[in-house]
């Protein structure tokens, strides 16, 4: 297939494979930390924002088989891939596609509401132009060229039901940032989880956020919570 001729098969041992490709932005192990850290009930309707291949919610999915499955990309390339997955792994759920700035998302737009949100948005904020990749479609993945955080997070509070869960990695500088911004848009962090990697400070940071939850967080490390 024509669309597939620069892409190639990534295989995890869950099962599942994800075409990805080297002229887009390849996943990394922030992935599956984060498909892991989800807390999924089997009835849920979940929406992967920002989902590139999608291998997130597939990940995810292939660790428990919720419910209803949408998926938001800005690049139409990587949402053919993604419709290339889900024919590959054999979905059977219910599924849509939405190729749009996320931004752009209404309430109306799902059938279902939503119990929870993925996200593994771009780290880097544009304030240094040449830190940004010249490729466009890198650039887009790793710098907030389409969407910040902020988007990001109120974004999700309009479109998740009440107790409806946000689950997010991100660079752990931005921490102070992200509990905040959840706190203005009425999403309580209620877990984090850090990730060192060896090193002395941690470099990445899971989040769970709870739409309309109360103060209270519960924080973690690598070997504390096993998923």
């Amino acid at each position: 297939m024509k669309k597939l001729d620069n892409f190639k098969l990534e295989h995890f041992d869950n099962g599942i494979s994800i075409y990805q490709s080297d002229s887009y932005y390849k996943f990394t192990q922030d992935a599956v930390l984060l498909a892991k850290f989800c807390n999924i009930k089997h009835s849920d309707n979940v929406l992967e924002l920002c989902a590139g291949s999608g291998v997130i919610s597939f990940y995810a999915y292939s660790l428990c088989n919720f419910n209803h499955l949408y998926f938001n990309e800005i690049q139409p390339e990587m949402c053919e891939i993604i419709e290339e997955n889900i024919k590959f792994n054999g979905f059977k759920r219910k599924s849509k596609i939405f190729n749009c700035n996320l931004k752009d998302l209404k309430l109306s737009d799902f059938p279902k509401s939503l119990d929870v949100i993925i996200c593994n948005p771009p780290y880097q904020k544009v304030n240094d132009k040449s830190l940004i990749n010249e490729r466009r479609e890198i650039a887009i993945a790793r710098h907030e060229i389409e969407a910040t955080l902020e988007d990001i997070i109120k974004k999700s509070s309009e479109l998740l039901k009440d107790k409806g869960r946000l689950y997010l990695v991100h660079i752990a500088p931005r921490v102070t940032e992200i509990i905040i911004c959840c706190a203005k848009y009425n999403m309580q962090v209620k877990r984090m989880k850090f990730i060192f990697n060896g090193e002395k400070e941690a470099y990445l940071v899971l989040i769970e956020a709870v739409k309309g939850a109360q103060i209270g967080v519960r924080v973690t490390k690598n070997k504390e919570e096993p998923n």
